[in-house]
């Protein structure tokens, strides 16, 4: 892995750990919902990044290893590119 892929894999876990820790600090009453919160936010985001054709590329991955029980881990950064075969 390059020096700038290394970076952004640090810089990606940084980010999640944050929010984590943000989403844990939410009142209980908003906590359970959260993910969806955060799904809507990830949805735009990623869609705005990248552009909604490949915005549904990247979420037809994810929902094909939902699919099949492998769920990507919450504390862990992955490249969702990676399982593309």
């Amino acid at each position: 892995m390059s020096a700038r892929a290394t970076d952004r894999v640090a810089d990606l876990k940084r980010a999640m750990q944050l929010i984590a820790d943000a989403v844990d600090e939410l009142p209980a009453e908003c906590r359970d919902l959260a993910g969806n919160a955060l799904l809507n936010i990830t949805a735009e985001a990623v869609a705005q990044d990248v552009g909604c054709l490949e915005a549904g590329r990247i979420f037809a991955r994810l929902a094909d290893l939902l699919a099949r029980g492998l769920q990507p881990p919450a504390r862990e950064a992955i490249t969702l590119s990676a399982f593309d075969a």
